[in-house]
């Protein structure tokens, strides 16, 4: 949210929602950095971007304070932990950064497509969504190389990406689903008119919303 003329901007901070209540516990000073940026957790930390100069945060859990700050790419906003590694895509640096989860050591970046923005991990590899062309990128998790660059022609701000039933699943607004097969690497579908913007695969269905008119769309994976 834009602030006013003349308004102080208000800082972004961290709801901590206790999962039984629904109930807000406490917010943490440590907020996004941006409102495209993204949260994950491992398994005893939670860890965001909480400024544009790169800072990913480690918070503590236990203590709701944060333990360690790494300095990553600067314009990096979205981190996502899987085996054992935090992934952070670089908007701004056009990189893939590897964080180790347990020492914080930064163990590299590696050059994706432009704007990289969401991600997701899937069939041993992590997929970044890169806003400036529409492509996605395809690294593997144990080489950090990156093994192909899929032409997915979904540019632009917003979107989301997920991984489920043996494919990759993306979405913008107006474009709202495109699947890319894991074992070619390849489109095989692509949904477009109203539509898109955030998507996930759970309990044998894709959950897919409609942001222009508030709607939640279940359908049967295909």
């Amino acid at each position: 949210m834009v602030p006013l003329e003349g308004e102080k901007e208000t800082p972004a901070t961290l709801a901590r929602v206790d999962a039984a209540t629904n109930r807000i516990i406490t917010f943490l000073a440590a907020g996004p950095a941006d409102s495209e940026g993204g949260i994950t957790t491992s398994d005893d930390s939670v860890w965001l971007i909480t400024d544009q100069a790169g800072t990913l945060s480690r918070i503590d859990p236990a203590t709701n304070t944060v333990r360690q700050k790494i300095s990553v790419p600067a314009g990096s906003f979205n981190p996502l932990y899987a085996d054992g590694i935090v992934w952070v895509t670089g908007n701004a640096s056009n990189e893939l950064t590897a964080v180790d989860a347990k020492s914080g050591e930064v163990l590299g970046s590696i050059p994706v497509g432009p704007k990289p923005r969401f991600l997701t991990a899937g069939a041993g590899s992590i997929w970044t969504l890169n806003q400036g062309d529409g492509s996605v990128t395809r690294v593997d998790m144990k080489t950090r190389r990156v093994i192909a660059t899929i032409v997915a022609g979904i540019p632009g701000g917003g979107g989301e990406i997920c991984f489920g039933a043996g494919a990759v699943w993306a979405t913008v607004i107006d474009i709202p689903l495109t699947r890319i097969d894991a074992t070619s690497n390849a489109v095989t579908r692509q949904w477009t008119g109203v539509g898109g913007d955030a998507v996930r695969v759970g309990h044998g269905s894709i959950w897919l919303t409609d942001i222009k008119h508030g709607l939640l769309w279940r359908e049967p994976v295909p």
